[in-house]
């Protein structure tokens, strides 16, 4: 960081001009330390002041929904892997994660949004520890997040629902706003929402957390604030020092918390496909595989989501299967799912394409690459839309020639 610039940082720091609200609108009020979980706050000193912090301990029994919290204590990493090859999950192991999630000012970032209720929760000595950081007035901010700094230290993989595009960015820019070291990227980050996405957005509407908790967790809640009032809370009790509604803010966050620990457990045994508890699933699961190399378990995936019921994705998975057998030099059994392909009318010609080449180049029987490459320029004449490389006109025609020629020098 240049001088110039960390001096900028430093008059804006002083004029309160970085904390995302404005400072006139604010009462100076006293800063209580119990006046919303009597026994359950504490207030903490640090180089840069004091701040707040609610810590509760659970135990590892305690049912969310469905599941109890103990059964993700020892979710296998390599389940982990497989919804999440971007980095080597050997060695993670969730008793020694921390799972984090904040409540905010906006949806926004950027850094007129400040994250003021950061949520953690972690497993220790057979219970589970929840810590909810609060910002009291914004002026604490560089001391809770000196403090918040300090205790993620201590762990090295960390679990978040969409934190990867959200959290852990807008509380790096808060970091670097309130003059402190930036949070480093833990060694292991496993975002819940993009596993989610993988394993049941085929047949999910919404992979939203809340949409999560009421079709697989088995939670429904009650009197639960909706998300897009939070901001509004928190602006009213720093205006007006309201607090009638800022303990369901906590509850939404320990239960944005609890679920993040169940749908890890959910997501690990999917991936596994120890539970799949719709045939559809089975499509996102053989691409899962697929992508990871698993090509047996694969087919064996898209094979049971032919029987889904859904004519799409039972086309989808069609398609898998026989590029999957071909893979594997499987070809006739390859070559009766392109059949079963064009049966279903699908108007990709990908299937025509596959059999034309099957024919021609393994079969050796031009008569029928031949007449393949006949329907599929048929169908792309029907379809009166440009389409590109081996689907085009021009491109199915050089094969149809091509196989002519050929066959009249026979």
């Amino acid at each position: 960081m240049s001088e110039e610039l960390r001096d900028r940082l430093n008059r804006l720091r002083r004029s309160g001009e970085l904390h995302g609200s404005d400072r006139g609108s604010i009462s100076p009020r006293p800063l209580l330390t119990e006046f919303l979980f009597p026994g359950e706050e504490q207030e903490q000193e640090t180089d840069s002041g004091r701040c707040y912090l609610r810590e509760i301990e659970l135990p590892l029994d305690l049912h969310h929904g469905k599941n109890r919290l103990e059964e993700s204590l020892h979710c296998p990493a390599g389940a982990i892997a497989l919804l999440d090859n971007t980095r080597n999950w050997e060695g993670f192991n969730t008793a020694g994660t921390l799972f984090l999630d904040t409540e905010t000012t906006g949806l926004a970032g950027g850094t007129g949004t400040l994250a003021f209720l950061i949520g953690l929760g972690w497993f220790e000595e057979g219970r589970l520890i929840l810590r909810q950081y609060f910002l009291r007035h914004p002026g604490e901010e560089r001391a809770m997040l000196a403090h918040f700094t300090a205790e993620v230290s201590r762990f090295d993989s960390l679990v978040t629902f969409n934190g990867r595009s959200f959290d852990l960015p807008l509380i790096q820019t808060r970091q670097i706003l309130a003059g402190l070291v930036k949070q480093s990227d833990p060694q292991w980050h496993l975002d819940l929402l993009y596993c989610s996405r993988r394993l049941w957005k085929e047949r999910l509407p919404s992979c939203s957390l809340r949409s999560l908790e009421e079709t697989l967790l088995g939670l429904k809640r009650f009197d639960d604030i909706p998300g897009e009032e939070i901001p509004a809370v928190y602006f009213n009790y720093l205006r007006r020092g309201e607090t009638i509604r800022l303990k369901q803010v906590f509850q939404h966050n320990v239960l944005d918390i609890l679920s993040m620990i169940t749908l890890l457990n959910r997501v690990t045994k999917a991936a596994t496909g120890s539970l799949v508890e719709h045939p559809a699933d089975y499509y996102s699961l053989g691409r899962i595989y697929l992508q990871a190399g698993e090509t047996d378990k694969a087919i064996e995936s898209f094979e049971q989501a032919v029987l889904c019921g859904d004519k799409r994705l039972e086309q989808a998975a069609l398609q898998q299967l026989a590029a999957a057998h071909k893979k594997r030099g499987r070809w006739e059994m390859a070559a009766a799912l392109w059949h079963e392909l064009i049966r279903r009318r699908c108007f990709d010609l990908s299937p025509y394409l596959e059999l034309a080449k099957y024919y021609e180049h393994q079969a050796k029987k031009l008569e029928l690459a031949l007449h393949v490459t006949t329907q599929a320029l048929d169908n792309a004449r029907r379809r009166h839309r440009a389409v590109s490389g081996e689907q085009s006109l021009p491109a199915l025609l050089h094969r149809l020639n091509r196989l002519r020629r050929k066959l009249n020098s026979l």
